[in-house]
């Protein structure tokens, strides 16, 4: 019977000031932006299992925004790890009872689990990290007994931390790394060892005998022998390993890529080899596991995994994720691939946002959807629009118009590119914010719509969207800009018209054909100038316009020179981005922008 971790507890490491995550059985993945505290997450559980003081400083206690340290009081690290029986039991195994011993407790209802807490202090005149394991007798109490340190024979729980920089040509000349442990295992009995050594010395005379080269090599080193004069054979060369305990020294891994010769990993790219040192890590355990299953002995790996994607094509990255989850043991897999993201469980994605100094950890509560919403938040929210789970913020609206007129005035009211800041904006394909909302509030990602507001079925699903989130969709919201009409009609209203009119002709003249007569690019010009406020709403507002103009028209408003450069609504829309986040943007922001 397996086991796994359930929850753990994280103060004052990094940016994990209070943290407290519920872990999947099998795979749990941690998205969010660069810098939002899931390798800090990771390395944490290292320290908790593995007690590893070498990498702790002082440095790695918790310092706000201003720089400030905490208290004297509050200067300590401490990480709690809860260990439950797996597949829903209620009790460990012998085995498991065995490793845990007197530290294993019963839960109210009856739950055995066994709790500890890794806390780290640091001296006053050397402040070189201690590291002490309590025993946790009830968790819900969020404290630990510090007159029981743990005693628990925790080495059949080993954690293996694998980063995004693997390579297995490196792999394969450390020691210390899973291909090379795995390679020190390699024995032979007596018999074997003199028959492949004899093979081996039969096989280096043969090399030297064939090349002249070789040949006149030993017979020139072949002087030493009168120099030193000692006894013994003298010079040899061996091309190839003398003794068996060599073989691992000069061991390469090839690989043949479809019709192509057999290289060596070094002549592979780094997503092959990268790749490769995953593979070698699930062979290890794999190889781990039979022998302490061989002995009797418990045996469950955590991994924590940095970056699967890492040099990976999509189409690999998925299929290295299928290969990870086939792993024995926890899996716990950080990750920016909106892909990786879109094959995972809704279930076993925990989300870190990093809000001003702190990190915020949420997951959604998969028990309280249905299986229409469950599938829209697959389909349309992680497998269409993954992104959205490591942006600082998004921006939904209803269609093409928006999706390529937003993201210019973006960068002119910023003065950089939208995607620089974390921006994302979604087109939610008519009136469909519901799935969108639903995830971004779940995983505290800040969310502001633009919407025309203008037909029953888009307000329906603003509406129904806002109130699925507890909000009363009556009442105005700074993150919420309704137009109460289409935005070609408000465009228009505003008096864009001459703009408006610009971005037509500049679309025809990137399109016209070069050869085209100028008295008839002239006519042109001239029939969309004297448009009226009907025919050019009719133009911009056609299944043809919605696609062709956008991006031209609102190239032409913000050449505007006065706050006329972006739309009063569209300024209040990226004022509520600036001012209400949770990580202001504004702060990344130029000091020049508009």
């Amino acid at each position: 019977m397996s086991i796994f971790i359930e929850k753990t507890r994280i103060r004052n490491f990094r940016s994990l000031r209070q943290v407290d995550i519920t872990l999947s059985p099998n795979v749990t993945l941690l998205v969010g932006a660069n810098n939002a505290g899931k390798t800090t997450f990771l390395r944490a559980l290292g320290i908790a299992l593995n007690a590893d003081r070498r990498f702790i400083s002082q440095d790695d206690l918790f310092i706000d925004k201003d720089g400030n340290a905490l208290g004297e009081d509050e200067r300590a690290i401490w990480i709690d790890v809860k260990i439950v029986p797996a597949d829903g039991r209620s009790e460990f195994d012998d085995l498991w009872l065995d490793a845990f011993g007197v530290d294993a407790k019963i839960d109210a209802s009856g739950q055995q689990f066994f709790a500890f807490r890794t806390q780290i202090e640091f001296g006053v005149l050397n402040k070189q990290a201690q590291i002490k394991r309590y025993v946790i007798n009830t968790w819900e109490s969020n404290s630990a007994d510090e007159n029981s340190e743990v005693s628990a024979n925790l080495s059949g729980i080993p954690f293996h931390f694998i980063d995004a920089q693997r390579d297995l040509n490196e792999d394969v000349h450390q020691r210390t790394s899973h291909f090379g442990s795995l390679t020190g295992k390699i024995e032979y009995d007596q018999a074997q060892r003199r028959a492949l050594e004899n093979a081996l010395a039969q096989l280096n005379e043969d090399a030297v005998a064939r090349s002249a080269v070789l040949l006149h090599l030993r017979t020139s080193l072949a002087e030493l022998n009168k120099t030193v004069q000692e006894r013994g054979r003298g010079v040899e060369i061996t091309p190839f390993p003398k003794k068996v305990r060599d073989l691992h020294k000069g061991m390469k891994v090839h690989f043949q890529d479809g019709g192509s010769d057999t290289f060596s990993l070094e002549y592979h790219g780094m997503g092959t080899r990268s790749w490769a040192s995953l593979l070698a890590f699930k062979a290890k355990v794999s190889w781990d596991s039979a022998e302490k299953q061989e002995e009797n002995e418990p045996f469950f790996p955590i991994l924590g995994l940095e970056e699967p994607e890492a040099h990976l094509h999509p189409n690999a990255q998925r299929q290295v994720y299928r290969q990870l989850a086939e792993i024995s043991g926890q899996k716990i897999i950080s990750t920016h691939s909106p892909y990786i993201a879109a094959l995972a469980d809704l279930s076993e994605i925990r989300h870190f946002y990093k809000a001003s100094d702190i990190t915020v950890l949420n997951r959604i509560d998969t028990a309280a959807l249905n299986t229409d919403e469950r599938r829209k938040l697959k389909r349309e929210v992680l497998q269409s629009n993954g992104e959205l789970l490591f942006s600082k913020a998004i921006i939904l609206f209803e269609g093409e118009t928006e999706s390529q007129a937003l993201p210019i005035f973006a960068k002119k009211y910023w003065n950089m590119d939208p995607f620089e800041m974390g921006l994302t904006f979604i087109a939610v394909n008519g009136n469909n914010y519901k799935p969108f909302l639903l995830l971004a509030s779940a995983f505290n990602v800040p969310w502001f719509i633009f919407s025309d507001y203008d037909k029953t079925g888009i307000k329906r699903g603003v509406d129904n969207a806002l109130s699925d989130i507890g909000l009363d969709s009556a009442m105005p919201h700074s993150n919420a800009v309704k137009l109460n009409m289409s935005i070609e009609d408000y465009l228009i209203s505003e008096s864009y018209q001459s703009q408006l009119k610009a971005g037509i002709n500049a679309w025809y003249a990137v399109t016209t054909a070069p050869d085209t007569d100028q008295r008839q690019i002239d006519a042109g010009v001239t029939k969309i100038n004297s448009y009226t406020d009907e025919k050019l709403l009719r133009d911009i507002s056609s299944d043809n316009g919605k696609v062709r103009y956008p991006s031209f028209w609102a190239k032409e408003i913000i050449k505007l020179s006065d706050d006329r450069a972006i739309p009063p609504k569209i300024r209040d829309l990226f004022n509520a981005i600036s001012t209400t986040t949770l990580h202001p943007i504004q702060e990344q922001i130029s000091n020049d922008a508009i």
